[in-house]
């Protein structure tokens, strides 16, 4: 499959469609209003979303189990409910990415990039952009895309073409190249070959077949060791990078490199590195990694569910 293109398509104006665009017009509304009115409506879709999706509480609440068991119950249950409430914030805002202009008064504005000099480098010489699931995930893309040319892979929503569309649509604006997964990395090393970087979210759980399992937290978890082979094969650096809210100014682009080429071509040593690297971003602020998926979905053959 491949990413949509730019041109608008009659079909989706089908009613099936309609709350959709209703709900893509009240997320422009919203980025019309200030962020304190913008953080109130969080609070309050947070407070009603834990009532209505006990599940998703659940799973955040067991994964900041599995991953902080020293921590008090009443501090990881603060993290939780602190990322419900940035998580929707971040939904929110994204009407306000997508009419930011571009240019020094658009979103690097309301934008700390930290240190300045890694981002100023990425500016001059591509690298492989690792990054993770943060509430400012959004945010950090549409940054990186403006100022540093480079490549993502692309996975489309399955059942709603008008999302796919709108959110290709804005993270290619720049000139980002969107790549369908099923083409593998050879595209990416070519890109990062031809001087643009490459923006790979390295912490997915996409199942056994071509992960393999590194601690996590002191978690053994289905990790793809991607990062480490695709910069040694194209002599690029990995710069490691988390996105996150900052209540009062914005957001945070926060880089942790960069990170010269792992000096090995065994897989699980560069699991294990990858992974050490996503606990440091991580750490940052716990409350803004996206908790309520099953990073742990996938288990070493005999171990037991983690989420039962």
């Amino acid at each position: 499959m491949t990413s949509p293109s730019d041109a608008f398509t009659k079909k989706w104006l089908h009613p099936r469609y309609w709350p959709t665009w209703l709900g893509l017009g009240l997320l422009f509304v919203l980025a019309r209003i200030g962020r304190p009115a913008r953080r109130v409506l969080a609070r309050g879709i947070a407070r009603v979303f834990m009532q209505l999706n006990r599940r998703r509480v659940a799973i955040a609440q067991r994964n900041l189990e599995l991953c902080f068991p020293d921590q008090p119950t009443e501090q990881r249950q603060q993290w939780v409910v602190r990322y419900f409430y940035l998580y929707f914030l971040g939904l929110l805002e994204l009407g306000v990415i997508r009419r930011c202009p571009p240019g020094e008064q658009g979103l690097i504005a309301q934008t700390q990039i930290e240190p300045s000099w890694v981002f100023a480098q990425l500016r001059r010489e591509p690298g492989v952009i690792l990054t993770l699931h943060s509430v400012g995930l959004e945010w950090a893309g549409a940054v990186m895309a403006e100022y540093v040319p480079g490549s993502a892979i692309y996975k489309p929503f399955a059942k709603n073409e008008v999302l796919d569309w709108w959110f290709t649509r804005g993270r290619t604006r720049f000139g980002t190249k969107m790549l369908p997964r099923e083409q593998g990395m050879r595209p990416h090393i070519r890109e990062l070959r031809q001087g643009r970087s490459f923006f790979y979210i390295a912490d997915e759980d996409l199942g056994a077949k071509h992960s393999v399992f590194a601690p996590f937290f002191g978690q053994s978890k289905a990790t793809l060791p991607l990062a480490g082979r695709v910069a040694r094969l194209a002599r690029v650096p990995i710069y490691p990078l988390i996105g996150l809210i900052d209540e009062k100014q914005g957001y945070r682009l926060v880089f942790s490199g960069p990170l010269c080429l792992l000096p090995t071509d065994n897989e699980q040593q560069e699991a294990e590195a990858i992974n050490q690297i996503m606990e440091n971003l991580i750490r940052q602020d716990p409350a803004q990694f996206m908790w309520s998926l099953k990073f742990f979905k996938t288990r070493p053959a005999g171990m037991p569910d983690r989420y039962r």
